[in-house]
């Protein structure tokens, strides 16, 4: 087996059970896609190759991710950001993690990190459970978070509740230190001028890229502009 294979094989087993859900199939990008009228939401497979210590038979680990593109959010980002390389929406995600990363901190500060569910294929025969085990996460953990998180005041809630903690929502700091600054700009977030003070601080702090300084100092000049409805 190859991993494109495998990963075919999964996605054809839940299809159908995932359809259910509005969620449908993208075989290039791994996983599956729903898109509602605020929000866009991925459930989709990361794969590595993987060796059996005890055989030597080479597989597979698979890990779920959820991953949620928020427009409202999204849509400032790409006024300011200088990553032309982002190029679809499966690239400007605004909260996500994998499965196991986001179970393993409820508390939403991301503490126990690389975490797994454990979920190998070695043979054909693992594909169809791993593929109702993908299926149950789905249902017990990607669904509702996708569903509880779909909107701006829970992006401020989850990114911006503890602001000098690394957070499991977004764990890559840039886009948590952007994103976060434009959900509490767009929620009204009365706390939002220390949010821009302890990010730009953290920004030096942490020694981040120059890329990043520069998309701070690009949103602080359009944050007065940005509409905010009601």
């Amino acid at each position: 087996m190859i991993k494109k294979e495998v990963i075919k094989s999964i996605l054809e087993f839940m299809e159908k059970e995932m359809g259910l859900y509005n969620f449908k199939p993208n075989f290039k990008e791994q996983g599956f896609i729903r898109k509602d009228k605020g929000a866009i939401f991925f459930y989709f497979f990361l794969i590595y190759d993987r060796t059996n210590i005890k055989t030597g038979e080479k597989g597979f680990q698979i890990e779920p991710q959820i991953n949620i593109h928020i427009p409202e959010i999204e849509k400032y980002y790409k006024e300011i950001t200088i990553n032309s390389y982002l190029k679809t929406d499966w690239q400007f995600i605004t909260i996500g993690n994998t499965v196991a990363n986001i179970m393993a901190n409820p508390d939403g500060i991301n503490r126990k990190r690389n975490q797994s569910l454990d979920l190998f294929v070695f043979e054909e025969k693992n594909i169809p459970y791993v593929s109702w085990e993908l299926l149950k996460y789905f249902k017990e953990v990607a669904l509702p978070y996708f569903l509880t998180n779909n909107n701006v005041k829970k992006i401020d809630e989850l990114l911006n509740t503890h602001p000098k903690e690394y957070s499991v929502h977004m764990f890559f700091d840039p886009y948590r230190f952007i994103k976060g600054t434009i959900a509490a700009k767009l929620a009204k977030n009365p706390a939002l001028d220390d949010i821009v003070s302890t990010y730009s601080n953290l920004i030096i702090e942490r020694d981040m890229t120059d890329d990043c300084k520069e998309e701070m100092e690009r949103l602080k000049a359009i944050l007065p502009m940005i509409h905010i409805d009601g």
